[in-house]
């Protein structure tokens, strides 16, 4: 499949998502404490490029923090919803339609860039976070985790939960990418510290670190619907930081 057609496909899918996103806890639940985790990684203030900004949680959370930020996403669906919220709450945000491989953006025209739950969803994550590493001037942050199993009884609970989900969302339950355009995205699923620790290093940053984020999906999750408990079942929660080498 051509590297156009992919990208369409998978556009076309996140602009159906924008007006249901927002409604999986998973996207925007305990933003008082995302923001402590991000005030911890953001020490002074920069100017932030948010790639695979969604309907903008973290780019909301930085702004309310003191940042410059930027949002960039590849769905329209997405970003209308975005702005809307920041309009709502008086926050100022830019948000941008761009390609999170293929960036509108001069070099280090940013201080810092990060994204969250965007890795397994590109065709070609490495090209990506070379992408910004040009970008940036310091560093990089990646918040992904390890969300499949080869187990056919977790299989089975996911499938269950994924199916209750969708209802509860009120959105159809196969209504994801298809097979065609799993095949190709390398992190879909299987995203660990250690893959993207080499993704990191391969785009030529240093002073790499990991940091464990499993305690927010577990506090996330005692909140929620069985549901999601029984869906939400993955063996890392992570966050990847590396910097640019001078």
């Amino acid at each position: 499949m051509e590297s156009g057609s992919i990208k369409e496909q998978i556009r076309r899918y996140w602009d159906s998502r924008g007006s249901s996103y927002d409604r999986s806890p998973g996207h925007t639940t305990l933003p008082e404490v995302w923001k402590v985790v991000l005030a911890s990684v953001f020490r002074e203030k920069m100017r932030i490029l948010d790639v695979g900004t969604g309907t903008g949680f973290i780019a909301l959370l930085l702004a309310e923090l003191g940042h410059e930020v930027v949002g960039v996403d590849l769905s329209k669906g997405m970003l209308e919803v975005a702005r809307d919220k920041a309009s709502r709450a008086k926050i100022e945000v830019e948000f941008k339609l761009g390609d999170a491989e293929n960036l509108p953006f001069g070099d280090e025209s940013f201080d810092a860039v990060i994204c969250r739950h965007l890795l397994w969803t590109l065709p070609n994550p490495q090209k990506a976070v070379k992408e910004w590493n040009r970008v940036a001037r310091q560093k990089i942050v990646a918040i992904d985790g390890s969300w499949l199993s080869k187990s056919v009884l977790v299989k089975l609970r996911r499938l269950i939960g994924q199916m209750g989900i969708a209802v509860y969302e009120r959105r159809r339950p196969w209504n994801h990418y298809g097979k065609e355009i799993n095949e190709v995205l390398p992190l879909r699923g299987t995203s660990t510290p250690e893959k993207v620790t080499e993704i990191f290093r391969n785009a030529g940053l240093s002073k790499i670190t990991v940091r464990d984020l499993s305690w927010i999906r577990e506090m996330m999750l005692k909140e929620q619907p069985f549901v999601y408990r029984l869906a939400w079942v993955n063996k890392a929660y992570f966050m990847v930081e590396g910097y640019k080498e001078v």
